[in-house]
């Protein structure tokens, strides 16, 4: 059914380029409908061998490119302690991935009836034990480094030793400089060899918390990586005393 479905997208979309009618939105309906089947599989597949089957990624979600770009980070670490900043099928995949290679996680979300959500969904997949899934508050934050006012979360002082970091709140509305708090929180707690990443690094507004960021933290190298909505990698250079 599935094979099926894929070959009827992919004549379709032959069909409108020879007939020179793939107008970008055609382009991209069937796109979204070649992706919407294979992801599909893939749940399937995951369920049938026991594994958790994940809500759909992309959009609002974290791309699937970009999670497999963190995974690869992660597979070269042992034990890492991961923070994340805004809940969802990323908290999902690395309490899977905490679950069979050790570790922990520690997920930031502002909205408590999504993480109930999420809780429910992790207590579904015996996952709950591998994220500590905190509900923090959004709190004013005042102009800072050239970056406007904005709210973002309420940020622990007594927290360290972060291997890996995910930036991926809040959400847009609680200001164009919302995840640049949490960025600067995540990568000055960073261990030797760790990383934040940062997603939706192709918005403007997420340039300029890297640039930003860059500016006024010594010894910090940005790169840019390959995924459909950009993502920022962050590394800490030794400095010399």
């Amino acid at each position: 059914m599935i094979r099926s479905a894929l070959v009827r997208v992919f004549d379709r979309f032959r069909e409108r380029f020879l007939l020179g009618m793939a107008r970008e939105e055609h382009v991209k309906e069937l796109y979204d409908r070649l992706y919407d089947q294979v992801a599909s599989m893939m749940q399937i597949q995951s369920a049938l061998s026991g594994g958790p089957v994940l809500k759909p990624l992309r959009h609002w979600a974290l791309s699937p490119d970009a999670m497999a770009i963190i995974l690869a980070d992660l597979q070269e670490r042992t034990r890492p302690h991961m923070v994340e900043f805004g809940g969802g099928q990323s908290t999902i995949v690395f309490a899977s991935w905490v679950r069979r290679h050790g570790g922990r996680n520690t997920t930031f979300e502002h909205d408590a009836a999504y993480a109930d959500a999420v809780r429910k969904q992790l207590d579904a997949c015996e996952l709950s034990q591998y994220v500590d899934l905190r509900v923090v508050p959004l709190v004013d934050y005042v102009s800072m480094d050239g970056l406007p006012a904005s709210k973002s979360y309420a940020l622990p002082s007594d927290f360290d030793g972060i291997d890996l970091a995910l930036i991926d709140g809040p959400p847009y509305w609680a200001g164009e400089a919302g995840r640049y708090h949490p960025l600067r929180w995540a990568t000055g707690r960073l261990n030797a060899g760790g990383a934040a990443y940062l997603d939706d690094a192709a918005r403007a507004p997420e340039q300029r918390i890297v640039a930003a960021l860059r500016g006024s933290m010594a010894g910090l190298d940005a790169s840019e990586l390959r995924a459909e909505k950009g993502l920022v990698r962050l590394t800490r250079q030794a400095i010399a005393a």
